[in-house]
């Protein structure tokens, strides 16, 4: 899971005195975890401890094993770096910790099973690096649990991703069809309990049926699924849906259009299919699914012809918008990200994603990244320290507004949040007010105040749940959006 650099500590010596200045004390940000001595799903992240950019800088933290730690950049020559953990006051005498010292090329990892001062040697260090250091610094990490429990909360996490793996429900392994397993939906329950203190109700999976000429071009899908990908962009967003798609008619039709690249799925990238077909897919997959309408005055606005001509001409069978899949999520440099883990996280694992599987890195980030530095061909690690020298983080190179209409290497790019607002947008249902739709993501779409909360819901959707003010279609969990829908004007 890490990559470890080729770095070795030069020298390890024993010193329980305090350095003459004092250092700046930090939080152990471990203890902002709820249960944060338990194997909960996703705590095996490294929580960020200190970054130090100059010579001197020193930072005192406690953590799981120390009641006192102190980290200090002790020396910068011309292809090395050296600094300073110093560790007091064992907590339990066979506790452990593992810290990682971290810049975009380096991966050290240092295990402390004892109290005292251990000088960690990074070497062959570029100037790049030193660029980088200037504006991010070198980033201690250290993880807030011990090893058995790390191991624990790594597999409760891949299990909230093992199952509906593929679309055949006949395939030998239960874990390539499409449905659900139930251990992966126990998995995905505690993480939505855990991390947005949120528990769907359950109920019988059935489709609701009803008349379909009741929905009009543009009414909204809100979808969730209980795979590990959904779960994840709610914790990350805070809302209750992972996937959005849009109803359209065409020639007497009713289809329902969307981006989409799941592997339970029969196609992918941008599409459209008949609202039965989807129905079965959808059903097959265990999709919860609400039908928002749209209000009238915006269903007034909504030009579907001009909007399905950009569809059918611009972008049907464009793939999946991957490179923008992080700027819906993220917006500001510090303030998007779940409490388990923080913005820095983000550097970390983008830069050794890149080190292990470059595909991956390229995918997601680096084109983009590459564009806000005004630049092409570079790797994630020369991205960094190309925005250093331009005084940008790459936190702050993250939260930098993706603009729609930038032309990627497989074309315009729309994950399926971003593809529902460029639709309406394309059918004029904004008017004049300038929307850049590659920043949506699903919870910001549902909370747009488009949507008629009192519709006059046909009886079947009634009969199914008289409580809710949209139409639930289908699903084991009862999809009830929290208090932001429809309110952002």
């Amino acid at each position: 899971l890490l990559l470890v650099s080729r770095n070795k500590i030069y020298s390890v010596s024993v010193d329980l005195s305090f350095s003459k200045s004092d250092p700046i004390e930090l939080e152990d940000l471990c203890l902002k975890r709820p249960y944060h001595k338990t194997a909960q799903p996703w705590y095996f992240v490294p929580m960020f401890r200190a970054k130090m950019k100059i010579v001197g800088e020193k930072y005192s933290f406690p953590s799981r094993c120390f009641k006192k730690n102190i980290v200090s950049f002790k020396e910068m020559t011309k292809d090395k770096i050296t600094l300073t953990l110093e560790n007091f006051n064992k907590t339990d005498t066979w506790c452990s910790e593992l810290f990682i010292f971290h810049t975009s090329n380096h991966n050290f990892l240092q295990f402390v099973a004892f109290q005292g001062k251990h000088d960690i040697v990074l070497k062959r260090i570029s100037q790049d690096e030193k660029d980088e250091i200037k504006i991010n610094g070198v980033k201690l990490y250290g993880f807030c649990m011990g090893f058995v429990n790390t191991i624990k909360s790594l597999l409760s996490t891949f299990k909230a991703f093992y199952g509906g793996l593929g679309y055949d429900t006949k395939a030998k392994n239960p874990k390539f069809r499409p449905n659900i397993p139930r251990d992966m939906e126990k998995a995905n329950l505690r993480i939505l309990e855990l991390f947005n203190h949120y528990t769907p109700e359950r109920r019988n999976n059935t489709i609701v049926k009803f008349d379909k000429n009741n929905i009009h071009s543009g009414d909204f899908l809100v979808i969730s699924r209980m795979d590990g990908i959904d779960p994840l962009i709610m914790l990350g967003a805070g809302g209750r849906s992972g996937h959005s798609a849009v109803c359209t008619w065409m020639n007497g039709e009713l289809y329902v259009i969307e981006s989409q690249d799941g592997w339970y799925w029969p196609k992918s990238g941008i599409q459209r299919n008949k609202w039965e077909d989807w129905l079965q897919w959808a059903y097959l997959a265990d999709f919860n699914v609400a039908l928002l309408p749209l209000k009238e005055e915006y269903r007034n606005k909504f030009d579907v012809e001009k909007a399905n001509a950009w569809f059918e001409n611009e972008v049907e069978g464009l793939p999946y918008g991957y490179h923008n899949f992080i700027y819906t999520w993220i917006d500001t440099p510090y303030n998007n990200f779940p409490f388990f883990t923080t913005a820095e996280i983000a550097e970390f694992l983008f830069s050794v994603v890149s080190l292990v599987y470059p595909p991956l890195s390229d995918l997601f980030v680096t084109e983009s990244l590459n564009i806000r530095v005004g630049k092409t061909g570079l790797t994630i690690q020369q991205v960094i320290a190309e925005a250093a020298r331009q005084g940008k983080s790459l936190e702050e190179l993250i939260a930098i507004p993706e603009k729609e209409g930038i032309v990627y290497n497989d074309g315009l790019s729309y994950v399926c949040s971003c593809f529902a607002i460029a639709y309406w947008k394309q059918g004029g249902m904004f008017g004049n007010l300038e929307i850049e739709s590659t920043e949506f993501g699903p919870k910001d779409v549902y909370s747009l105040d488009i949507f008629d909360k009192n519709f006059k819901k046909p009886q079947e959707c009634i009969d199914d749940n008289p409580d809710l003010p949209d139409c639930q279609v289908m699903g084991k969990f009862v999809l009830e959006l929290d208090d932001s829908y429809s309110t952002i004007h």
